[in-house]
């Protein structure tokens, strides 16, 4: 799988989408200090981040959101994106 770059919040912490479509927050220096399912609880992303990080603005958050967005989309479309053992792509009907 086409490895993505992480989402930037800011110049402390990212978000990285995996083939599992889990979003991954982590933090300069510390690693990974949270994870949350993207796929199924998108609308909760913006909580997420900002439980852990109360400054950053919806701008940021629109970004990364559109950045997570458009990485989920590119994993479905080729395949990679494996949720519950099973690849998501053979569930999409191609008319």
């Amino acid at each position: 799988m086409k490895q993505f770059e992480p989402a930037r919040i800011n110049d402390q912490y990212s978000l990285t989408l995996n083939e599992t479509g889990n979003v991954a927050l982590s933090k300069v220096g510390v690693g990974i200090v949270d994870h949350m399912s993207y796929y199924y609880t998108r609308n909760d992303l913006p909580l997420f981040i900002c439980r852990h990080e109360p400054s950053v603005n919806l701008r940021t958050i629109h970004d990364v959101m559109v950045q997570l967005d458009a990485q989920l989309a590119e994993m479905v479309g080729c395949g990679c994106l494996m949720v519950g053992g099973q690849n998501v792509a053979i569930n999409q009907h191609i008319i």
